[in-house]
């Protein structure tokens, strides 16, 4: 049997729509429940959080960051994510972000940094978070796509927040109380790649 154009395009077709469907489904919810000891490490390169309980790795999430991620936020509107060690500040449900969990930027760290280079407004108001209950599917696609392919890293659709799917950031939210300690680094230290 000789294959056809039509046919082989076809094929592939279904095999790149059954690929975005199996990565725009929602993952389970595993991971929710409670974690002694939470921490969320960040790693902006890789477009990962991982979410460790005890100092082990119970779940690592897809992530997406600010439409210019490279290097530290400076200053209030540069689209930047911070980079440091933070802690939850609050957290909060909402429709536009479905769950939000405020990091305290900015630190000490931020503050100084800001002052030598003249900067008054450093910026705030940075979270992880989800989306719209409408937008969820698309956002999961994004995020999940931008992360296996290096995309997060150059450019995410946030102002600078962390931002994961809907289903990942309730496991977050269940997990971690307010003070658990947040680390953002530029990228994933290599005795962990």
């Amino acid at each position: 049997m000789r294959l056809r154009p039509r046919h082989v395009l076809a094929a592939l077709g279904v095999s790149l729509a059954g690929s975005l469907i199996a990565i725009a489904w929602p993952a389970g919810a595993g991971g929710a429940e409670a974690c002694r000891a939470p921490e969320i490490h960040i790693y902006k390169r890789e477009g990962a959080l991982d979410l460790l309980c005890g100092g082990a790795v119970r779940r690592t999430m897809a992530a997406t960051f600010g439409g210019n991620p490279v290097g530290p936020k400076e200053r209030e509107g540069d689209q930047r994510t911070p980079e440091g060690t933070y802690r939850i500040a609050s957290k909060v449900k909402s429709d536009r972000f479905h769950r939000f969990l405020g990091v305290s930027y900015p630190n000490e760290d931020d503050r100084r940094r800001a002052a030598e280079k003249g900067i008054t407004k450093p910026g705030g108001g940075i979270g992880i978070h989800g989306t719209r209950a409408k937008l969820a599917g698309v956002a999961r696609l994004w995020t999940r796509l931008a992360s296996a392919a290096g995309l997060a890293g150059v450019w995410g659709p946030t102002d600078g927040c962390i931002g994961v799917a809907n289903e990942d950031v309730e496991v977050l939210f269940k997990a971690v109380p307010v003070g658990t300690k947040v680390v953002i680094a530029p990228a994933r230290p290599a005795s962990r790649r």
